[in-house]
């Protein structure tokens, strides 16, 4: 009887171990930190496993997305369409929709404004109308960099939906910038900030003290150079995205100048003002109340921006 009780004992499970096919996890501790309670903490993280993908499995493809409209930088000179340009970036649907009718390339702006609404709600009808107002617009011409960017984005948001009806367009931030950042010209103003008519060229009285605008694309103008040198000449503008102003330094024995710009990134171009003591300047002038007495202040605009969201949120 002895000898059977030990045989019966010998063929069990050794001590501790459960039954196969149900392989006990072992408890996660830190040694460290007390053993916790909570099941959560004792999940390991899941991470994906180093080395090539499985033979055969081809890697996960990166879900599609639409990049949003980038960083212009917006034209200065042309402020209209720069403002439009940032309502579109901010998605400012009611700003797009109001401000259609002081641009030049209406229908641009007119699709952008019903995709904008299209991707606000989400409506049949809107991506219906976002479709008709797209199907309706010429492309603009290669100069026109803020209305071509604002297009090919649009677009790729209508194509999305269409393949993907039943799901919300993924939109991403932009990336990149719509506009090569560079200086294209000088347009001269009055002591209002207003362009003084009748001039064939940027001039000025060989005195110096001519207003003038840099106008391109650019975002922060810190330095306006002469000749190539930092010149120290007073500078006026609103901030990012704003026209700047600066007034031209007396003649001396120089007939012109060239003027070059420092932006937050490289922004060529180099245009050049004339000294001629027979140009029109506008007369005197008024100046603005609120005009400013040192770079960086406030400075009235070339003309009043309409009241809402920029949606720009830097360079």
């Amino acid at each position: 009887m002895i000898l059977a009780a030990f045989a019966l004992v010998s063929c069990g499970p050794p001590a501790g171990a459960e039954s196969a096919g149900a392989q006990q996890t072992p408890e996660l501790t830190s040694p460290s930190a007390p053993a916790s309670s909570d099941p959560a903490l004792l999940e390991p993280t899941v991470q994906p496993v180093p080395g090539p993908p499985v033979p055969g499995v081809p890697p996960p493809a990166e879900a599609p997305v639409v990049r949003w409209i980038p960083i212009g930088p917006v034209g200065p000179n042309d402020p209209q369409e720069g403002r439009m340009y940032l309502f579109a970036q901010g998605r400012d649907c009611e700003q797009l929709r109001d401000g259609v009718d002081g641009t030049t390339f209406k229908d641009v702006w007119r699709a952008a404004g019903a995709v904008c609404y299209a991707l606000r709600d989400g409506t049949a009808a809107q991506w219906q109308d976002a479709a008709t107002a797209l199907s309706a617009v010429q492309a603009p011409p290669e100069g026109r960099c803020l209305e071509r960017a604002v297009l090919a984005v649009v677009r790729s948001a209508v194509e999305y939906h269409n393949a993907n009806p039943a799901t919300a367009v993924p939109v991403e931030p932009g990336t990149g910038e719509a506009c090569p950042r560079k200086l294209t010209g000088l347009t001269v103003v009055d002591e209002n900030f207003v362009p003084v008519p009748g001039l064939s060229r940027p001039s000025g009285p060989r005195a110096g003290g001519s207003w003038v605008r840099l106008d391109g694309y650019y975002v922060r103008v810190s330095e306006v150079k002469i000749d190539g040198a930092a010149s120290g000449v007073e500078t006026r503008s609103d901030g990012d995205y704003s026209p700047v102003y600066f007034r031209t330094p007396p003649a001396g024995d120089k007939a012109s100048i060239t003027v070059t710009i420092t932006d937050t990134l490289d922004a060529p171009g180099e245009v050049q003002f004339f000294y001629d003591d027979t140009a029109p300047t506008g007369g005197p002038g008024t100046p603005s109340p609120s005009g400013p007495e040192s770079p960086g202040s406030d400075s009235p605009q070339p003309s009043p921006p309409p009241a809402g969201n920029t949606g720009t949120e830097g360079p």
